[in-house]
């Protein structure tokens, strides 16, 4: 019986973050059935799902896991900048591709790992574009900003705040809220009593929803300016009517074409709308697979050596890595929340 090789995908499986991670977990299952049913995978593959729990220690615990299994040759992971970088090391040692969908902290790709790469925009671009957006098309000048204290949070929040000064802008004050803690009122109470014109939220959607509430509950009316929304963002079901007018950017693609839409199909027969970042995670999961295909099954160096060599067109786009292991032209986009939906107004980069 012929050797079955294993894709590791990690992320948060189960607390409040599930909502996203588990259908992403889907997504790459959908990559690995699409892959088998065309024929051109010709080695037997399965993909082995962990959940991190958006906790660093538990995914650097996943990744020594993966690490010591000889059988896994690739990761898909993390979603959360955090537990992203606590497991880059390991899979750094151990020679295993890192292939992240989501994880924007910028400096995860400047540490030396050969082995990490990442299919979305980093948080430099994303927290630039979303202060040129804030400034130049939203007219704020006045600005306040907020984030979770996490490794995806506050570095977005710095490059924001940086960017947003160098565009000509004031930003009155920085609040840092606990995540996860459901609502949010003392922070709300502490950005009105900012007065800004715009508060930039560099939250998960989960969090951004419960400010927004708290935030129109306490009076503010403020323009709001999230990030990571995107087309298929749970923000405008979380806010409700709180979230209507709400701008968001995006550091995923936005999907076009009949492969996209035949994707958007398959998830919706499976288990509803895809996530956030879903088409990264069923690209990173296809560039995997498809560099194991090119070693022939072999070791993980092969495979290692062929995602970085990769030039392909998925459902993203043409992907391509740089010699740190970023995405080549990343896209951020920015969105608004119209009718309770997210509706896409520009190409921010």
């Amino acid at each position: 019986m012929a050797k079955v090789l294993r894709i590791g995908f990690a992320a948060p499986l189960s607390g409040d973050q599930a909502l996203v991670g588990v259908p992403m977990a889907r997504c790459a299952e959908l990559a690995l059935e699409h892959a088998r049913r065309a024929g051109w995978l010709g080695i037997p593959v399965a993909l082995e799902p962990v959940d991190d729990r958006a906790d660093p220690a538990t995914a650097a615990a996943a990744a020594r896991a993966f690490a010591a299994d000889p059988a896994v040759v690739g990761v898909v992971g993390h979603k959360n900048s955090g537990p992203s970088a606590a497991a880059a090391p390991v899979y750094h040692a151990a020679g295993l591709a890192q292939l992240t969908p989501s994880s924007t902290r910028p400096d995860l790709s400047r540490r030396g790992y050969r082995t990490f790469f990442r299919l979305c925009a980093h948080d430099g671009v994303q927290g630039a574009a979303a202060a040129r957006a804030a400034v130049r098309r939203l007219g704020a000048r006045r600005l306040a900003v907020v984030h979770d204290g996490t490794g995806y949070g506050r570095p977005l929040a710095r490059a924001f705040a940086a960017a947003a000064r160098a565009q000509g802008a004031v930003v009155l004050g920085t609040v840092r809220l606990s995540p996860g803690a459901g609502s949010h009122p003392r922070a709300a109470e502490r950005l009105g009593r900012l007065r800004p014109e715009l508060v930039f939220f560099a939250l998960t959607e989960i969090d951004s929803a419960a400010l927004t509430r708290d935030l129109r509950a306490a009076g503010v009316r403020a323009l709001l300016l999230g990030t990571d929304g995107g087309p298929d963002s749970r923000y405008p079901a979380l806010a409700g009517a709180a979230g209507e007018g709400v701008y968001h950017t995006y550091a995923g693609s936005v999907l076009a074409g009949e492969p996209a839409w035949a994707f958007a199909r398959a998830c919706r027969e499976r288990f509803g709308e895809p996530p956030p970042y879903g088409a990264e995670v069923y690209d990173a999961a296809s560039v995997l697979l498809a560099a194991v295909a090119a070693a022939g099954g072999g070791g993980r160096a092969a495979v290692l050596q062929a995602v970085a060599g990769t030039d392909r067109v998925g459902l993203t786009g043409r992907i391509r890595f740089d010699r740190r292991g970023e995405r080549v032209s990343p896209q951020v986009t920015l969105w608004q929340v119209h009718r309770g939906a997210m509706t896409f107004r520009l190409r921010l980069a």
